[in-house]
């Protein structure tokens, strides 16, 4: 019996056993071995207003508008006034930044942001330096769990008390905790093309699903423009930050395709730019990021350098052809602004939470800041010890297993329920592949991965297929335009059924 029990071990679940006292016993469960999670892949950085000329009130405001009018604002001011102090504490503790010759923090531009505020580590190897330093700090006071797949969560009279787990080699047990948590990550897996780290596969979405729990905002998912692609291939993300440092993108003729699309050219809010280069590449037309004249790019950039080189481009001489790829999920399980969900004595954190900070279209370099002040305020609501009565439900699922192909299922997820999406083609998804039944306790580890991989990708269909609008990540092709009679308007999902509500938008428009 642990105080509570940890599910994931990226930025948030780190976090949150780092901000925890050391008197709580605390198990972290992952999937895999700790490193294999997009934590560790995030090359970006931390967004943070460190700067004397940076506020994290214009921090707000650019988050605000990347966010396409879908944003909880007084989260968001709690995401960049709080990350602020908590980035300046971490440094203090030790917390290594890429720092320039006066000893003051390198900070970069990346899209949308209207400031220089984007914190490095080790180049464009943040999110690993970060794990690397969250493991230091945290392993003499948890019990790490690697190769441990969650099956199921427990649930009794309504509360969550554990999760039923299995190890590598098929075995089955109870994990009981006064509090769990979901700290899973991101869903990228569901498709054929992404940056994600293998273990993104929805897990997360499914277990609260089947739980009972309510999840929000599926539908908007985050595609990076510049997935490195060799051969219909995805071979590793290119940081936005190298557009920042002055890469652009061109065609196969050079011509630059960003220049008449928006202002702000390759530094446009990303789902703009992955639009414009699918449009290009659907129409044969294949697209470049053009990086020769970033000085010292190698030094600037090594990981990405390096994973180049491996796939015979050498980015110093060479343009390196990119296609846009599932990044990140802004949707996930409903949360209140301590991390709390709809069930008692369940929490989410990270990217499989949805706070509302993140809207329809995630502001770069917000992610690993979301973890971070999400985590600590989690942790101080878990120290109090609050624990809430629960309401019992039934539910009537059918509990037959469907056989599928993954890799069907992640073509289909592609093709229908991706950067330009269809009223018919989600229709076709969602006959293809309705709501999975629930999790019997006789299933095998595989058939219950293939079950939480089925359950996200329908939840995310019924969700596109709802929004009857194009707003940030979400580009319905027949329905083109952002709606007033959508905003501010948010679907929610549950065991119980589709419903639509309302979340109270404050609009920002520019900076004075």
């Amino acid at each position: 019996m642990f105080d509570i029990c940890i599910i994931g071990g990226g930025v948030a679940g780190l976090m949150l056993a780092h901000s925890l006292p050391a008197s709580m016993s605390i198990a972290i469960l992952t999937k895999e071995d700790p490193f294999t999670s997009n934590t560790a892949l995030a090359q970006g950085g931390i967004a943070a207003s460190l700067a004397p000329y940076d506020s994290p009130a214009t921090h707000a405001i650019d988050t605000m508008l990347a966010t396409a009018d879908h944003a909880h604002h007084e989260r968001v001011e709690m995401l960049v006034n709080e990350g602020k102090l908590l980035i300046e504490k971490l440094m203090s503790q030790g917390l290594p930044f890429d720092a320039n010759s006066l000893g003051l923090p390198e900070l970069g531009q990346e899209a949308a942001h209207t400031q220089r505020r984007i914190l490095h580590a080790g180049g464009d190897q943040t999110g690993k330096m970060l794990m690397h330093y969250l493991l230091k700090q945290t392993q003499e006071k948890v019990t790490l769990l690697p190769f441990h797949a969650v099956l199921k969560l427990k649930m009794e009279e309504g509360r969550c008390t554990g999760a039923i787990v299995s190890d590598q080699h098929g075995h089955k047990q109870l994990i009981k905790a006064n509090h769990v948590v979901l700290a899973t990550g991101g869903i990228g897996q569901l498709y054929s093309q992404t940056s994600n780290s293998p273990i993104a596969t929805g897990d997360g979405l499914s277990l609260a699903y089947h739980a009972g729990a309510i999840l929000e905002d599926l539908e908007f998912v985050q595609f990076h423009p510049t997935i490195f692609t060799l051969n219909g291939k995805s071979c590793g993300l290119i940081s936005e930050a190298v557009r920042g440092e002055g890469a652009f993108l061109v065609n196969q003729d050079g011509i630059r395709v960003m220049k008449d699309v928006h202002p702000l050219m390759e530094l446009a809010p990303r789902d703009i730019v992955a639009r414009v280069i699918e449009w290009h590449w659907q129409k044969n037309d294949p697209i470049y990021l053009d990086a020769r004249y970033i000085h010292r790019f190698e030094m600037k950039f090594p990981s990405i350098y390096a994973n180049c080189m491996r796939h015979g481009i050498n980015p110093i001489h060479d343009l390196m052809p990119v296609r846009p790829g599932a990044h990140f999920h802004m949707g996930g399980v409903q949360t209140n602004d301590v991390g709390e969900t709809s069930i008692p004595q369940l929490y989410a954190i990270g990217e499989v939470a949805s706070t509302g900070v993140h809207g329809a279209n995630r502001l770069a370099s917000n992610s690993l800041l979301e973890g971070l002040v999400f985590a600590e305020r989690l942790a101080k609501r878990v120290e109090e010890n609050v624990i809430r009565s629960g309401t019992p439900f039934d539910t009537e699922l059918d509990s037959s297993f469907i056989q599928f192909s993954s890799a069907h299922m992640q073509r289909r997820m592609t093709e229908h329920i991706g950067i330009i999406r269809t009223g018919d083609g989600l229709s076709d998804f969602i006959q293809e592949f309705p709501l999975h039944p629930r999790i019997l306790e006789e299933y095998s580890i595989d058939e219950v991965q293939q079950i939480h991989r089925y359950t996200a990708s329908s939840l995310i269909a019924h969700s596109a297929f709802l929004r009857t609008e194009s707003r940030g990540s979400h580009y319905r092709q027949d329905y083109p335009a952002v709606t007033e009679e959508w905003t501010g308007k948010i679907i929610e999902q549950s065991i119980n059924g589709i419903s639509i509500s309302t979340r109270k938008i404050e609009r920002k428009e520019t900076v004075k």
